[in-house]
């Protein structure tokens, strides 16, 4: 029985490879053996590019600037000093006027002068020059000064040693001298009961600043009044 079985299979099989011999030959074109081709591509590996990195700007920081430091302040006294009155501009520029004038006259610059405003103190120019004949030097002082008056107090000195004494106010408008109130200042009389001066001799009076003495002014003397005409001291002529 085992046999039979081996044998029939024996026979399947011898079926099988005659079956596929009979298909091969049937076939007229030899079976071809199909050639592959295979063209190697060596594809080098490349680094992927980077991709730009997107950088936010970043907003500049303005420097805020430094605080304003304030000085400290001053210390306060208790009793701060009360504040020096000034002189006013004009004050300033109408004594300046004055004291201009006077320079002039010392000077000899009557020119000058009379530009300054004695042409308002005087009718002419000629005039005005001769009031100055026996002047040799003035001193003038300013005492004060209100807008535009100047209050002045005058030595002058004259040519033959004697001296004047003058005070009065100058009004000052527009750098000149429009008016004047001047007057000669003489010699009060000795209050009672005080002696009169005495002056050895003339040059001792014009040093006082008395002379020219008339006889009724204080410190008048015979000795002085050298041609007895009732004035002492007075010029001489040569």
């Amino acid at each position: 029985m085992g046999r039979l079985i081996h044998l029939g299979v024996l026979l399947l099989l011898l079926a099988a490879v005659v079956a596929v011999t009979g298909c091969q030959g049937t076939d007229s074109t030899p079976p071809q053996n199909p050639t592959t081709v295979t063209d190697t591509v060596t594809v080098e590996p490349t680094a992927p590019t980077p991709e730009p990195t997107k950088t936010t700007p970043t907003p500049e920081r303005s420097t805020p600037p430094p605080p304003e430091q304030s000085p400290p302040p001053a210390p306060v006294s208790p009793n701060p000093p009360s504040p020096r009155p000034t002189a006013s501009p004009t004050a300033d520029s109408a004594s300046s006027v004055v004291r201009e004038y006077f320079a002039a006259i010392n000077a000899r610059d009557y020119r000058r002068a009379w530009d300054l405003g004695g042409k308002n103190l005087s009718g002419s120019y000629e005039a005005f020059v001769d009031g100055f004949a026996t002047t040799a030097h003035d001193t003038v002082h300013i005492l004060r000064t209100d807008g535009d008056t100047v209050s002045i107090t005058l030595e002058a000195t004259q040519t033959d040693g004697t001296l004047r004494l003058f005070e009065g106010t100058y009004t000052v408008r527009g750098g000149t001298i429009v008016g004047a109130d001047i007057r000669e200042v003489t010699e009060p009389d000795p209050p009672p009961g005080e002696p009169s001066p005495y002056y050895e001799n003339c040059d001792a009076a014009r040093a006082a600043g008395v002379a020219p003495l008339d006889e009724d002014d204080p410190g008048y003397a015979p000795h002085l009044d050298r041609d007895d005409d009732g004035t002492a001291c007075e010029p001489y002529p040569p």
